[in-house]
């Protein structure tokens, strides 16, 4: 004799992955698709104001500048890298430049740096004149251009004159 409450619990088993599947599947489109209105410009959360924006791109590009030096222009290098400081940061690059250019020409090599992440930290301080951000960088010598050294940074960046300098760089241990 068969027992008919094995084929009536047998039969919601397919009803009931289906459900569990479409659920999944429904899910997966929303969190699939839920970032893209933010990609094509739609305001929300998370978005960055003009000031975070222009602070993360001046952090990116002041710490190439920082340490990117060729032989040949090494002198309108330097000043760009000097130019893109702001307080004691600014003095110290400022002292290092002979045993910069030093280094370099004995070595006999350039340096190249490519920002590879930034991430925005916060406000450092208050009144929205400065900003943390996290720079993850490539450098490269010119004798050996496909050995990068990756450093991860926390650049301050500090709006003087209406121009986003950097004001301290350290080194930032990734966890």
């Amino acid at each position: 004799m068969s027992d008919s409450r094995g084929t009536e619990e047998r039969s919601w088993a397919p009803w009931l992955v289906a459900v569990v599947a479409g659920v999944v599947f429904v899910a997966g489109i929303i969190v699939y698709y839920a970032p893209l209105g933010h990609a094509r410009g739609n305001s929300g959360v998370g978005d960055f104001s003009s000031s975070e924006k222009a602070a993360m791109t001046a952090a990116a590009v002041e710490t190439a500048n920082l340490l990117t030096y060729s032989r040949a222009h090494f002198d309108s290098d330097y000043e760009r890298a000097v130019k893109g400081t702001t307080g004691q940061l600014k003095t110290d690059v400022a002292s290092k430049k002979s045993a910069t250019k030093s280094t370099l020409t004995k070595g006999k090599f350039d340096l190249t740096a490519r920002v590879t992440h930034q991430a925005l930290v916060g406000p450092s301080g208050k009144g929205g004149k400065s900003y943390d951000v996290l720079i993850s960088i490539n450098g490269y010598k010119s004798t050996t251009p496909d050995v990068p050294t990756q450093q991860n940074l926390q650049v301050t960046v500090t709006k003087v004159g209406g121009t986003w300098l950097a004001s301290n760089v350290q080194s930032s241990a990734v966890s």
